[in-house]
């Protein structure tokens, strides 16, 4: 749950230098959510299954591919622009 909402703080700083970055804030989302979940099924008699935790997993590296993807292609759009704007 703490990883999930330092992760929200760190991208509400990060906004206005990378632009949106809403895939992480999902990912933080569902980690300050699933901490939670985490913690009262530990106690349970059923142990977490591990397709929950590969699924958690799974979505959270999703996450972080679409805001890699995002944030490159963001970058070579702007080193274009940049470099179109030179040859001016």
């Amino acid at each position: 749950m703490l990883a999930g909402l330092f992760q929200l703080v760190t991208v509400v700083r990060r906004w206005a230098s990378y632009g949106a970055q809403w895939a992480m804030i999902l990912s933080g989302a569902q980690s300050a959510l699933a901490g939670p979940f985490f913690v009262r099924v530990a106690g349970d008699t059923d142990p977490i299954s591990i397709v929950n935790v590969a699924l958690y997993t799974a979505f959270g590296a999703f996450y972080f591919l679409v805001s890699t993807i995002w944030v490159t292609v963001s970058d070579a759009r702007g080193s274009m622009r940049v470099a179109a704007g030179a040859s001016h």
